[in-house]
């Protein structure tokens, strides 16, 4: 049922009409050189999912194997990367923190609490100093996607971010990155993934683990240099 649940999430995301809402950093109005990264995490879906699988199109009996074969990869490449001792949420910090660097900022960060799964946070603690800003992220979801049976398996992840003044709570900037996305959601940075991670089949993308790691790896690290250059100055 949780595969079935995140398949409907993502087709609606995908086919929704109202274009999600970002918000351009503007660098010559905001002065900042500091950037307090909030550490907390949501809970980021793992994704093996094949959107218009075969099993889908057989009715209730048909959809609930489907689920299953679905949760039964799922859970198999969480499995490979826990064997292979690699946390996506810590990787997709290291990674933004190294990219905010690279461009200039000096990057502290902070524990706020009230994240609720893997929304944006909602309130900020307030500050009188207003070179404060806090730099709030979630990694939604990360791991492979397929568009229906007989098509690869492709890396993917999904991040968004909010810019956030400490002293008067402007938000200035707010973006999307889906990496390896299905279809072209509106408003959303859509990024493509290299030729070189494409799995052709199921066996292909779970009898390589290192291919699947490094595919993994390259997903987040790239959505997170993306959410850093909409900081450029």
């Amino acid at each position: 049922m949780r595969v079935l649940f995140l398949m409907a999430m993502m087709l609606a995301t995908t086919a929704c009409a109202t274009p999600y809402v970002a918000v351009p950093y503007e660098a010559d109005q905001h002065n900042v050189t500091t950037i307090t990264l909030v550490e907390n995490v949501g809970e980021a879906n793992v994704m093996a999912y094949e959107v218009a699988s075969v099993g889908s199109n057989f009715g209730l009996v048909g959809a609930l194997i489907d689920a299953g074969v679905q949760n039964s990869r799922r859970q198999r490449v969480s499995e490979v990367l826990v064997e292979a001792g690699f946390d996506a949420q810590a990787y997709f910090k290291e990674q933004l923190t190294e990219d905010l660097v690279a461009l200039g900022y000096d990057v502290n960060t902070v524990q706020i609490e009230g994240r609720d799964g893997s929304d944006l946070l909602a309130t900020f603690p307030a500050s009188e100093d207003s070179s404060v800003v806090y730099l709030d992220t979630v990694l939604r979801s990360f791991g492979f996607l397929s568009s229906g049976a007989g098509t690869p398996f492709r890396p993917h992840a999904s991040a968004e971010a909010q810019l956030v003044s400490a002293s008067t709570h402007d938000v200035f900037m707010k973006n999307s990155v889906i990496y390896g996305g299905l279809g072209a959601p509106q408003g959303h940075i859509i990024l493509s993934p290299g030729a070189e991670y494409v799995f052709v089949n199921r066996d292909e993308l779970l009898t390589n683990p290192d291919a699947l790691v490094d595919a993994v790896k390259a997903a987040i690290s790239e959505t997170a240099a993306t959410i850093a250059r909409l900081l450029s100055q």
